[in-house]
This record gives structure tokens, sequence and C-alpha cells, in this order.
């Protein structure tokens, strides 16, 4: 009895250490999942944001071709006049916004960049007399290594002059 407890002297060390490493182990593999986690969901947090930004564009430009058009058609094609984030359908003046000295990227936001490009229909893509318009949401989530913006929305759809008569 005496040789067998001392033979066994040193397992209580080595089964400790094996315990040791196995909640080391299971600790790490928790601690990635947390990361992973938050990662996602600031991504995601972001991507609302600068959908939210892009469908406000969208909306903006949807709302000045529909109430002028000329104004749309000779002021908005290839011009940026959606700079401010305050800027929502209903809290805008049209006279306002046909000042357009505005770069084509301008700051939205704390780490968005919006950008509109109308141009008359893109390949078929609108009809003949219709406009083509894109808005383009950049932003940077801390991991953009080689450009100052590496994540981006993109919505786009066309306008046409919805009350013809306007334009005579």
């Amino acid at each position: 009895m005496i040789n067998h407890i001392i033979n066994q002297k040193g397992q209580s060390l080595v089964e400790a250490l094996i315990a040791l490493g196995v909640a080391t182990l299971v600790i790490s593999a928790m601690v990635v999942a947390v990361v992973t986690s938050v990662n996602n969901a600031d991504y995601s947090k972001y991507e609302n944001q600068a959908t939210h930004y892009a469908q406000q564009g969208i909306e903006i430009l949807q709302q000045v071709s529909q109430s002028n058009w000329s104004l749309f058609s000779t002021t908005y094609v290839g011009a940026n006049c959606l700079g401010d984030p305050k800027l929502t359908t209903g809290q805008f003046n049209l006279t306002q916004l046909a000042i357009c000295d505005s770069p084509k990227t301008v700051n939205v936001g704390t780490n968005f960049v919006r950008e509109t490009n109308v141009t008359l229909g893109v390949n078929g893509a609108c009809g003949n007399d219709s406009y083509y318009g894109e808005v383009t949401v950049y932003w940077n989530d801390g991991k953009c290594k080689d450009t100052p913006y590496c994540h981006k929305v993109q919505l786009d759809t066309c306008f046409t002059n919805i009350n013809p008569a306007q334009t005579l």
C-alpha cells in the first residue's frame, strides 16, 4: 500500500496542469467568440447607419425630382447637395438645396462619406428621358488599412418626370 501512495505523488500535479490547460483553452475560445460577436454587431450597426444615409439621399433626390423637375435635371445631375446628415425628407428647403457647390463626396456623420451620382439613363437601366441616380455611402470601422473607407452601401433608382406639364 505504501508503494501505491508513493507512485501517485506527482499525479495530482499532472491532473492540475491538465485541468488548467483545458480551462485556458475553454476561456480562450469563449473570448474569441465574444470578440467576434462584438465585431459583427459593430459592423451591422455601421452598415445599418450607412444604409440609412443612402436611403436618406435617395429620398431627398426623389422628393426634389417630384417637386421641381427642372431644378433636379439642371442642378443635381453630376452634383452633390446632400452632405448634411440633418437633411431628411421634410426638413429641407428646395432653394437651399439648389446651391450645389460642394464636391461629389461629402462627410455625413462620423466615419461616413456619402456620394451621389445622377446621370441621364445608364445603359438602358432607365428610359431615355429618365435619370439614373446612385447614392453610395462609405465608412471606416477602424479596420481599413490601405484605404480611408473600406466598406460601402450603394442604392440606386431611376428618376422620371412624373409631372411632364411642369417643364412646358
